[in-house]
C-alpha cells in the first residue's frame, strides 16, 4: 500500500470533515509544493513517452568536449564550431548515433535547447537520468535538466495544477488538493475532500481560492480562513 514520505501535510488540515486520500500521477512540468490545488485532465487513452530537455548557453569554443549519460551510458561530443546552435544539433547528433543510447531514446534540438525522449511510452520513461557534464574551457554552461513531457500509461489519471484561465476546460476545475510536494511523474498523495486552512493552500500566480471557493466547496473540500 502507498505511504506518504512524510506528514507535512497535516499542517494543511483545518477541520475533521472526513479526508479520502488517493495516490495520483502528477502531470505538468514543475515542481508542485504540498496545498497545490489540482485539477484533473481525465484518464489517458494512449500511452505517450517521457521527454526531457537541457538548455545550453554561451558561446561554444572548438574542440572541447561535453559528456551527456543517459542512464548510465555516456555519449562524448567534441566541439567543431563557435556556433552554439551548431553545437547543439552536433550534441543531438551523437546521442543519436550511438549504438547503445540510440535504442533507449531520440534526441533532437532547437537553438540551444537539446531535447531527450524516451523511447518506450510509459510512466517507465520517467525515471530516465540525464547527466550533462561540459569540459574545462568550452566556454558553454548546461542548465538544470527539464521536464517537457511526462510519461504516462493507458488509463492514468493525470493532475496537475488548476488554472482559471487555462484553454482546457478540465484544468479549469479544482479535484483535489496535493498532500505531498511533488516532481512531474511521480506518484503521490492527494485529499479529494476535507476542511483546510485556506491559507496554506497554492494557486497559479495571479490566481487565489476567490477564483475557486465555490467549486471545491461543491465537490466537499472546504477552505477556511484560520486564526
Amino acid at each position: 500500500m502507498y505511504q506518504a514520505q512524510n506528514t507535512e501535510y497535516e499542517k494543511l488540515i483545518a477541520g475533521d470533515y472526513p479526508i479520502v486520500r488517493e495516490a495520483v500521477a502528477i502531470a505538468g512540468s514543475a515542481e508542485l509544493k504540498a496545498g497545490t490545488v489540482l485539477a484533473s485532465h481525465g484518464v489517458v487513452a494512449s500511452a505517450t513517452k517521457a521527454k526531457k530537455s537541457v538548455t545550453f548557453t554561451g558561446t561554444p569554443v572548438a574542440s572541447k568536449t561535453v559528456k551527456v549519460s543517459v542512464d548510465g551510458h555516456e555519449v562524448t561530443y567534441t566541439t567543431s564550431s563557435t556556433t552554439l546552435a551548431t553545437e547543439v544539433a552536433g550534441i543531438k547528433a551523437a546521442i543519436n548515433a550511438d549504438n547503445t543510447v540510440k535504442n533507449i531514446v531520440t534526441a533532437d534540438s532547437s537553438e540551444g535547447k537539446l531535447t531527450i525522449e524516451s523511447k518506450t511510452a510509459g510512466k517507465t520513461g520517467n525515471a530516465m537520468e540525464i547527466v550533462v557534464t561540459v569540459g574545462d574551457g568550452a566556454g558553454v554552461e548546461a542548465g538544470d535538466v527539464a521536464v517537457e513531457v511526462v510519461g504516462e500509461d493507458v488509463g492514468d489519471e493525470r493532475f496537475e495544477i488548476v488554472d482559471s484561465g487555462s484553454g482546457t476546460a478540465a484544468l479549469q476545475e479544482p479535484a483535489a488538493i496535493l498532500l505531498e510536494d511533488a516532481l512531474p511523474g511521480e506518484t503521490k498523495l492527494v485529499a479529494f475532500s476535507g476542511e483546510f486552512n485556506q491559507a496554506e493552500l497554492i494557486f497559479k500566480d495571479g490566481q487565489s481560492i476567490n477564483n475557486f471557493k465555490v467549486k471545491l466547496r461543491k465537490i466537499g473540500i472546504f477552505a477556511k480562513a484560520c486564526i
